[in-house]
């Protein structure tokens, strides 16, 4: 099995932790490759990295981080101050992984890996790009991005991909022509890019192959009010994904103090976190430190205190009005702007 990650040196025990959660649920895999392609990236942290690598007898590869949007020519807009462009790496593995790997899953550090993958590793991908999970998004979504009636727009935060199917279809221009279009504005980033160029191209997975927060701290029913998704996974799916998952996502909602791996959070899966962390040398060391502003900090107390029907309600209208009307004054304002130049 071949698996590609990307990290920054400061994320480096939270993949630690996702690699030994890899490794520690697949032991009866013949081979495990692990490429990650990384951004500066310690002597030390790889060292710590490599002692995980002999523990299980796999191999871990590192790979410089490239600069994703000046060689490929991508032109990309800053969506938020605090985001980079490393993640669009996931997008270009055709090219950057070596030539004679056929398939590779991607995923983002921040994922666990809860029970053998031999079944979603073995799927069948003729003919599609990638497989992954559909994510919660609402339909008016689905028009800002221009994806077809028939499309899913999945998360990219696993992916199983088809590097032959890309190689041969040049994706990397797909991409480019899709991003110069926007004038290099691209909400949520490459995983907008990813689902408007592959449109119908994407296999669809079961919900346990990516489960994330969303699925597992709401019901079913609060996950309806609040996105008001129409091509979703049925309820019996998301609970039988979120009672046995095998990739669990640690993302973020609004009713949640931090993630998995800070000192302060009640994320739901912390447990967890902690029980592959101590699989791993990072096993002594604090969770990362709390850095929300006071503001932040203030606006999580309300959430707290507010009744959780109308908390829902409330930001299910921020997500599919206001933010949406937000998206579009920017989108224009991009494409103008490409217009111009």
């Amino acid at each position: 099995m071949n698996v590609a990650y990307h990290s920054s040196n400061s994320f480096a025990p939270v993949l630690g932790t996702s690699i030994a959660s890899l490794f520690e649920n697949n032991k009866g895999m013949n081979e495990i490759h692990v490429y990650v392609i990384e951004e500066k990236i310690s002597k030390e942290n790889k060292d710590k990295l490599n002692i995980l690598e002999e523990k299980y007898n796999r191999n871990i590869h590192f790979i410089p981080m490239p600069d994703i949007n000046k060689t490929q020519n991508l032109g990309l807009k800053k969506v938020r101050k605090d985001w980079i462009f490393n993640s669009y790496c996931r997008l270009f593995l055709d090219q950057i992984l070596p030539k004679d790997l056929h398939r590779v899953l991607y995923l983002d550090s921040d994922v666990l890996i809860t029970g053998d993958l031999t079944e979603l590793w073995n799927t069948d991908i003729t003919g599609h790009c990638a497989a992954g999970v559909i994510d919660c998004l609402g339909e008016k979504y689905y028009k800002l991005l221009g994806l077809n009636s028939k499309a899913k727009y999945c998360n990219s935060g696993v992916i199983l991909q088809n590097l032959d199917l890309w190689r041969i279809s040049n994706i990397g221009n797909r991409i480019r022509n899709y991003v110069h279009k926007n004038g290099g504005y691209v909400f949520f980033m490459e995983q907008s890019v990813y689902n408007a160029v592959f449109q119908e191209e994407i296999l669809i997975l079961s919900p346990k192959y990516n489960t994330y927060t969303l699925m597992q701290y709401l019901s079913y029913q609060e996950i309806m009010k609040l996105r008001n998704p129409k091509r979703f996974y049925k309820e019996k799916e998301i609970k039988e994904a979120v009672k046995d998952h095998k990739i669990v996502h640690l993302t973020n909602i609004f009713l949640i103090t931090n993630r998995a791996w800070f000192e302060y959070t009640n994320h739901p899966e912390k447990k967890e976190f902690i029980y592959y962390k101590n699989m791993t040398p990072w096993k002594d060391e604090p969770g990362f430190s709390d850095t929300r502003t006071t503001k932040k900090k203030l606006i999580q107390f309300c959430v707290e205190l507010l009744p959780r029907p109308f908390v829902i309600a409330s930001v299910g209208m921020v997500y599919n009005s206001f933010r949406i009307l937000n998206i579009k004054r920017l989108m224009k304002k991009y494409r103008k702007t490409r217009s111009v130049d």
